[in-house]
């Protein structure tokens, strides 16, 4: 056992130990591939539940217990790691809007949580060149429902999942959150991701044809959380998340280099560095939304974090393989996959380009927003 990972290996035992056994016992491209189970492990496994508090039935970890946890999955399986990073960001979300809300969705939230749903993220649906946060799915008004269409792809989750979130766009142009049962329907999936690259992560179509939900199934922005807030907090759970799943990934490459004694101290240490830098940054973030922080700032603070995390990964990847050698890259699938894996992480949204203006212009003085 190496001293490489401790405290999320630890962190990942704590809360999960049944799948921490599975995923070390299973091969890393068995657990990638499409239809391994190990979506439906994590939920058997009570990993659904892991980010909600205990209140509320969930497992109650914090934002810097989480993050431990996603690396400790991602270095074991990115698919795994990124797949239920779009569930932790949409039960989130949802907890969020429940905490301040009614009675009812707060037994909702509890609801999903006793039942171990997996639930779907269909938001962040991009257009080239536009912002990843604006709806492109419709919501319209019929008496007491709401008829619902559009698609989202990628959807990871996409054939496990119970329930789908969704931003739409209303009749009246607000935007909402929808919460939709996976068995409505009108609601079908159609295959999309063709790489054999994450395919575990289940990253389909969604599409969704005259699907109508009553309109409690329907949380207005502008009713239930007219600052974006709630959003926003969504969002740090995704960014966090989803960076850690990445280094996990990048770490993976690392164990690699010490089970092969290669003595190449100086690349080790060069890939080591800046994975262990972008976790510290990450797991200062996490510390400050354990301790309460939200909206615009922080928002920006991780945003960034994760812009200069990207080259980083690439730096510490390109080190860790030369570091193996040749006859390594050659001889091991498990590398290469791992290499091409981890440079997914660029693909997840905001994109800089989307987000570049407006992250300037919040440090000149701006309000800061997704849309």
């Amino acid at each position: 056992m190496t001293a490489l990972m401790t405290r999320e290996r630890q962190a990942l035992q704590s809360y999960l130990p049944e799948l921490a056994t599975y995923l070390d016992e299973t091969p890393l491209l068995i657990l990638e591939a499409k239809g391994s189970g190990a979506i439906a492990r994590f939920s058997e496994t009570g990993g659904t539940a892991l980010t909600i508090p205990r209140d509320a039935g969930g497992l109650g970890a914090s934002a810097l217990d989480a993050v431990r946890v996603q690396r400790a999955i991602g270095s074991r399986s990115p698919a795994l790691g990124a797949a239920t990073t779009m569930h932790h960001l949409s039960l989130a979300t949802l907890n969020e809007f429940a905490r301040g809300s009614s009675a009812e969705d707060q037994a909702l939230v509890k609801g999903l949580v006793e039942q171990r749903a997996i639930i779907a993220s269909g938001f962040s649906e991009g257009v080239s060149g536009g912002s990843v946060f604006i709806p492109t799915m419709t919501a319209k008004k019929k008496g007491a429902t709401y008829v619902i269409d559009g698609s989202k792809k990628p959807c990871s989750l996409s054939s496990s999942m119970n329930l789908l979130t969704a931003s739409v766009e209303l009749d009246n142009g607000e935007r909402a959150i929808a919460l939709i049962p996976a068995d409505t329907p009108g609601v079908t999936v159609r295959p999309f991701w063709d790489s054999w690259f994450l395919a575990g992560a289940e990253s389909d179509e969604v599409l969704l044809e005259n699907v109508e939900i009553p309109e409690d199934l329907v949380l207005v922005m502008g009713d239930d959380d007219p600052g974006g807030e709630h959003e926003m907090t969504g969002y740090l759970w995704f960014g966090m998340l989803i960076t850690a799943n990445y280094l996990g990934a990048a770490s993976s490459l690392l164990e690699r280099l010490l089970a092969a004694e290669k003595n190449d101290y100086e690349g080790y240490v060069r890939a080591a560095a800046d994975i262990e830098n972008a976790m510290s940054a990450v797991e200062n973030i996490a510390r400050a939304v354990d301790e309460g922080e939200r909206g615009q700032d922080i928002s920006v603070r991780l945003l960034l974090c994760r812009i200069a995390i990207r080259d980083a990964l690439v730096r510490a990847s390109s080190a860790a393989i030369e570091s193996l050698g040749g006859i390594a890259f050659i001889k091991s699938t498990d590398i290469g996959y791992l290499a091409g894996a981890i440079h997914a992480f660029a693909f997840h949204p905001p994109s800089r380009r989307s987000v570049s203006e407006t992250l300037a212009k919040y440090h000149a003085g701006d309000e800061f927003a997704f849309v």
